[in-house]
């Protein structure tokens, strides 16, 4: 029984379907404001791929853009920025994170923050210790419903 909560099958250890079905797509790239445009390239290619209009995906775009924007603003200089898209039946779910000497967040009330709950369904963000580092990880989630943007 223990299995089918962690997704898999019951009989044979296989991942469950939504497993198999989900797809994650990983870029990292310099934490500089230069190399945004790369992760709203991808963020296209990945929303039209899973079948979302023409709205949705410029909604995406610039949720993507923003949620960079406000980590490059918080990143070390020389960090990296990593950025998952992971595509299932249910939406679409992004992440984006860096790491920092400190753990300052993004402000909630700030208008960045507005136009990112605008265009996802769900936002958060977190501060977590960097593992081997005496750093944190600053990550921005959002989430995306399936084939149209809130």
């Amino acid at each position: 029984m223990e299995n089918e909560a962690a997704g898999s099958s019951p009989s044979h250890g296989m991942p469950a379907v939504d497993d198999l079905l989900a797809e994650v797509v990983e870029l990292r790239l310099p934490a500089e404001t230069g190399q945004i445009p790369l992760v709203r390239m991808l963020a296209q290619a990945v929303v039209a791929r899973a079948d979302y209009g023409l709205d949705a995906i410029a909604d995406a775009k610039m949720a993507v853009d923003e949620a960079c924007a406000q980590l490059v603003e918080l990143a070390d200089f020389g960090e990296t920025m990593t950025c998952r898209f992971r595509v299932a039946p249910e939406g679409v779910a992004i992440t984006v994170e860096t790491t920092a000497g400190h753990a300052r967040l993004p402000s909630d009330h700030s208008f960045g923050w507005h136009v990112l709950t605008t265009l996802a369904a769900a936002v958060s963000a977190t501060s977590t210790p960097a593992p081997g580092s005496a750093g944190n990880t600053l990550s921005i989630h959002l989430e995306l419903g399936p084939g149209t943007a809130r």
